[in-house]
């Protein structure tokens, strides 16, 4: 009997494999130029920029795949769909897991910045289908998670590099590992920087290192407020309330980029400079935010996709699905 039931499982398992695309090349080293034409990261060189593109492609393309199976994972009708979905997901992460991908030579800062934006897509959307990982695979996946978020921890925790959105973003990136993984130190880490950027958030909301940036300062702010809102929820399912930092910081973030969106006029009066339009909305923060503080920002709202790559996919699904963050919603 038990051999019978073995051999349906496997036969599933292996009729959903069979379904997969084949799995690209690991892209161990990661060569990515740098996009901007100055040093302050204001203006966009459009050569670089299609040169960056270029670069990033196979990892744009391997992360877009894996995180849409991991949303058909879960919003697919249908057991069987559902598991061939997961399956093809977990297929392409052992796959880079075993090539060590992400783990050799960045050979510039960019690709340091790429890897840990990539980090958080992984990590994320593995935690979408881990309950469908053999023990096999999740001996192969997590400690690659692991040792990949380290690597990525290793150029940021230098008190020479600029803590800005990128520092969040790695704070992103390891509480996905964390929370995969079941690691307590890298989800210890991850709210150390919560920590930080509740510290960096001012009164009126606003992040001085991104204040920098001039004509794209509002960009920087939106962007910044991706990876703090989906932090929060992910503590959220700790039962950790990490939008009450620094009484509130986040809060007074979200709005700041919320309002600014709709009207930059604030951001315009504290620089001197116009914002440079259109201004990116980015992803995956405001649907999560209004989900569970209808009642705090005034509307009309913003167009913000639920999905994004570099967040696993959809973090509404993330949230409704895996997550199923307590916290009790505050008017």
């Amino acid at each position: 009997m038990r051999l019978a039931v073995f051999a349906l499982l496997f036969g599933c398992a292996s009729q959903a494999m069979a379904a997969c695309p084949q799995v690209p090349p690991p892209v161990r080293d990661l060569d990515v130029p740098r996009f901007y034409q100055d040093a302050a990261g204001t203006k966009v060189d459009p050569a670089a920029d299609l040169a960056h593109k270029r670069a990033v492609e196979p990892l744009t393309a391997f992360l877009r795949r894996v995180s849409q199976d991991a949303d058909k994972s879960i919003s697919r009708g249908g057991n069987a769909s559902r598991r061939e979905a997961s399956a093809c997901a977990l297929l392409w992460l052992e796959a880079w897991a075993r090539g060590g991908a992400w783990l050799g030579r960045m050979s510039t800062r960019q690709a340091e910045y790429q890897r840990k934006w990539d980090l958080a897509g992984a990590s994320l959307a593995y935690l979408k289908v881990r309950e469908h990982a053999s023990a096999a695979q999740r001996a192969v996946i997590e400690p690659w998670l692991r040792a990949w978020a380290d690597a990525a921890l290793a150029f940021f925790d230098d008190p020479s590099r600029t803590r800005n959105n990128h520092w969040y973003w790695l704070g992103l990136g390891l509480a996905g590992v964390g929370l995969a993984t079941d690691s307590d130190r890298h989800w210890s880490i991850a709210r150390s920087i919560a920590h930080d950027a509740a510290r960096d958030i001012a009164d009126d909301g606003m992040l001085a290192k991104e204040l920098e940036r001039g004509a794209r300062a509002l960009h920087y702010h939106v962007f910044a407020a991706v990876p703090l809102v989906v932090m929060a929820e992910l503590a959220a399912a700790r039962r950790e309330d990490w939008y009450a930092l620094s009484n509130g910081a986040l809060h007074r973030l979200v709005v700041r980029a919320h309002d600014g969106l709709k009207d930059p006029a604030a951001f315009e009066r504290r620089i001197g400079v116009p914002m440079e339009q259109p201004v990116s909305p980015h992803s995956g923060w405001l649907p999560l935010y209004l989900a569970r503080f209808p009642g705090r920002l005034s509307g009309p709202h913003p167009s913000v996709s639920p999905s994004h790559r570099w967040l696993g996919g959809n973090v509404e699904l993330l949230s409704r699905h895996v997550i199923a963050a307590p916290l009790t919603p505050r008017p």
